[in-house]
């Protein structure tokens, strides 16, 4: 009898001891995707401020052209009536993004070569500051979601 009562004990014992390793071990995730979400949404900030200030924009000018560009293609997506039409809706705006691309691209290259008239290279640079909160954010990243 008092050989099956310790069992039973020992039992209880080690049950109750699993069940609070896994509900300790199920909050600590809980936690870890919650600080992994916060880095990435505050990475996610700062990068939109940095293209934003890499455009000549304030955030809110970036976040309105931004919406107008989207606003643009659902619209012609939507005013698309068959698959190719779609299609076409899509190699126009990935055209679109290679254009823009190519142009910064020759803006940069272009720089060191003579000024046309009055024309000046527009200076689009980042701040130290906020790179420098760029690569903290990316850090920040890392490290919270490197526990997973």
């Amino acid at each position: 009898m008092k050989r099956t009562l310790m069992g039973g004990i020992a039992v209880a014992l080690i049950g109750a001891m699993t069940y609070g390793l896994i509900q300790w071990n199920t909050v600590e995730h809980r936690k870890v995707d919650a600080r992994c979400s916060e880095a990435k949404q505050a990475l996610k900030s700062v990068e939109i401020r940095a293209r934003a200030l890499a455009a000549g924009l304030s955030v809110e000018e970036y976040a309105k052209d931004e919406e107008a560009k989207v606003a643009a293609l659902i619209d012609a997506l939507d005013a698309a009536t068959n698959e190719a039409e779609v299609n076409r809706v899509i190699e126009a705006h990935a055209a679109s993004i290679e254009a823009q691309a190519a142009g910064i691209d020759a803006e940069i290259n272009a720089r060191g070569e003579q000024i046309f008239l009055d024309q000046r290279p527009m200076k689009r640079r980042i701040p130290a500051d906020v790179r420098q909160e760029l690569k903290r954010a990316a850090k920040a990243v890392s490290v919270a979601c490197n526990c997973l």
